[in-house]
């Protein structure tokens, strides 16, 4: 029933564009770090030049070591240092994964999850499946089929975030050095694993709530705009930000790198955090069935 479940989450689509705002989302990132360094380095210039002609500041190599005269010039060389080093591989892709983690995967994974849970309800096959098979079982088979396609999707955005900080580090190799600034070395490979198991968790938890309110309100034309209004739109509009309500539960021991620092409120245990998360998605999963069996949608 899985694998059933499976090929019409394939056929439909949604996979391949959700795919799509990851590499798109990913690909702007990018570039935005590569404007970064170029700004940071450009202001690191520009200042020298300034203090140099306007002040006589003289140096040639002295910045980072511990020499007084350094210090006008120091927080604008640790910024450099760190843009630069954004462009390593390792770097780069764990930059990525997390501006991913937070800014696209709930919105992306929620109407993932509401609109294939949903679309899949209008399939005549699984109105004969859950006559044969039962309704709890087609349900726990749609879960099942979700998680699987949210797992693949975060592989699958992992591989295009290293494809495209590799494509990045060898594009700007050679181009932005610079003598004076000194780049920090690139982080381990295993430092990828923490950010891939945060986008894995965000995914399944938001495809999951997605899916719910989706089945319970028979629409996602409905939930869907509400919850982009929730997560994107009030922040721009009022003081008060529903996200931060997310990131203490959600977000309560991930460490950002690359200069990316969401607002993050004071955190919570992890098991609390880890308990009300899936007391959430359960509850509303446990409404969504009971609303879809006593509509009888199937029969």
């Amino acid at each position: 029933m899985i694998r059933t479940d499976l090929r019409y989450q394939w056929a439909s689509g949604y996979s391949l564009y959700a795919l799509a705002c990851c590499a798109l989302a990913s690909a702007a990132f990018a570039v935005g770090a590569y404007g970064t360094a170029r700004g940071a380095l450009t202001s690191l210039h520009e200042e020298w030049a300034f203090l140099h002609e306007e002040g006589g500041y003289a140096f040639t190599q002295a910045i980072g070591l511990d020499d007084p005269t350094d210090a006008p010039l120091q927080d604008t060389w640790h910024q450099a240092g760190t843009a630069m080093a954004n462009l390593h591989i390792v770097q780069s892709t764990v930059s990525l994964l997390q501006v991913l983690c937070f800014v696209i995967a709930p919105v992306m994974f929620f109407t993932y999850g509401a609109v294939a849970a949903t679309r899949d309800t209008y399939f005549k096959t699984l109105k004969f499946r859950a006559v044969r098979a039962g309704h709890q079982t087609l349900f726990v088979s749609q879960i099942a089929t979700l998680v699987t396609m949210v797992a693949a999707l975060t592989v699958a955005a992992m591989t295009l975030a290293v494809l495209i900080s590799t494509g990045l580090s060898w594009a700007t190799s050679g181009r932005l050095d610079d003598p004076l600034v000194s780049v920090p070395s690139d982080l381990p490979v295993t430092d990828l694993i923490a950010p891939m198991l945060a986008l894995l968790s965000t995914g399944v938890f938001f495809a999951l709530l997605g899916m719910g309110a989706g089945l319970a309100l028979r629409r996602p034309l409905y939930v869907i705009p509400l919850f982009s209004a929730l997560f994107f739109v009030l922040p721009v509009a009022g003081r008060f930000d529903p996200r931060n309500l997310l990131m203490t539960l959600a977000y309560p021991h991930m460490a950002f790198t690359g200069g990316f620092t969401p607002t993050i409120p004071t955190p919570v245990p992890q098991v609390p955090a880890a308990l009300a998360l899936m007391t959430e998605v359960l509850a509303l999963l446990a409404i969504a069935y009971i609303s879809t069996t006593r509509r009888s949608r199937y029969t």
